[in-house]
């Protein structure tokens, strides 16, 4: 799977609310952070994990960590 299909599935996690999707897309996202090449993309992958992590606890509530 390319990077463009899965912004597209982090994309549609978003859009649907589905709780399994968007723990994928959490996952993802916290790959993509540890495995950075450049500083320069970290604000985006943390943007959009934050993004991920609002709509998750929206969907199933608050999760103690």
């Amino acid at each position: 799977m390319t990077r463009f299909k899965e912004k597209a599935r982090i994309d549609r996690a978003l859009e649907s609310g589905v709780p399994r999707e968007l723990l994928w897309a959490a996952g993802y996202c916290e790959m993509r952070l540890s495995i950075l090449a450049t500083q320069q993309h970290e604000k985006h992958w943390r943007e959009l994990l934050a993004r991920v992590k609002a709509k998750l606890e929206a969907v199933t509530g608050p999760t103690e960590e």
